[in-house]
């Protein structure tokens, strides 16, 4: 199974070297993408501003099973835990990453992911590879991938719920990188409608909205992704009856 796991994810790093196709604003919805495989669904694939290939996948791990990964020589991937637990070896260190939690690998850094929970366990998958050259060396700029568990992100409330911001800094591949999860309570919306120079993805958790993208609505539902390009005009209202749970993640 650890074999067989492991030879999938080569393949999948394959096929979304190919699509290219230019990525609409849109909810893109879990529940009905695309299954390239028992254990991998492609949530959306294609390029964008920034990015020559852009990939969300959704892996399950089952019990016992596990996969590694060794990002390319021009790839950077970033990998969260939507369900479960799973035990992730990187760099020598051995953690055990709860849901929300995340791990970032820099170009040909390896890690090795084993679900040794009594579940299973799924955890998105995103990877890139921009149109243009790498950046420059930057004394900004991050050198390392890490990994970051749920439970060490502080919390801080605000009057709509909360934030816990992960991180904002450069790679190697991207000018800016920022990443933290919004807590949005029942009937409150994130911000007014606005746009900004940053692609961005909404990642949702728990509960349910509706984004205005454009000048259209979209619902959206637990674990969909919304994909926004530069400027386009955008929110997100909670219309469920618990809080919306979500990553905001941006780039440029």
């Amino acid at each position: 199974m650890k074999q067989l796991l492991t030879a999938m994810t080569t393949l999948l790093c394959v096929y979304a070297m190919a699509q290219t196709q230019a990525l609409d604003s849109k909810v893109y919805s879990y529940a009905s993408s695309a299954k390239q495989s028992k254990n991998i669904k492609t949530v959306f694939s294609g390029s964008g501003a920034i990015l020559a290939t852009h990939q969300l996948m959704a892996n399950t791990v089952p019990i016992g099973a596990a996969v590694s990964f060794k990002a390319g020589a021009k790839m950077e991937r970033f990998i969260i835990v939507q369900q479960g637990m799973l035990r992730v070896n990187f760099k020598g260190v051995t953690k055990n990453l709860e849901r929300g939690s995340v791990l970032f690998l820099l170009p040909n850094e390896e890690a090795f992911l084993e679900n040794s929970s009594g579940a299973p366990a799924i955890f998105y998958l995103m990877q890139y590879q921009p149109k243009f050259d790498p950046l420059a060396d930057s004394v900004k700029r991050t050198e390392a991938g890490f990994m970051l568990d749920w439970k060490d992100i502080t919390f801080k409330a605000h009057d709509k719920g909360g934030v816990r911001q992960y991180f904002d800094i450069q790679t190697p591949m991207l000018h800016r990188f920022d990443i933290h999860v919004t807590q949005l309570n029942p009937g409150f919306k994130s911000h007014d409608p606005h746009t900004h120079k940053n692609e961005e993805i909404i990642l949702m958790l728990d509960g349910n909205g509706v984004m205005q993208i454009g000048e259209g609505n979209q619902a959206c539902g637990p674990n969909d992704a919304v994909f926004l390009n530069s400027m386009v005009l955008h929110n997100i209202t909670n219309t469920g009856t618990v809080p919306a749970l979500y990553f905001a993640i941006q780039w440029n």
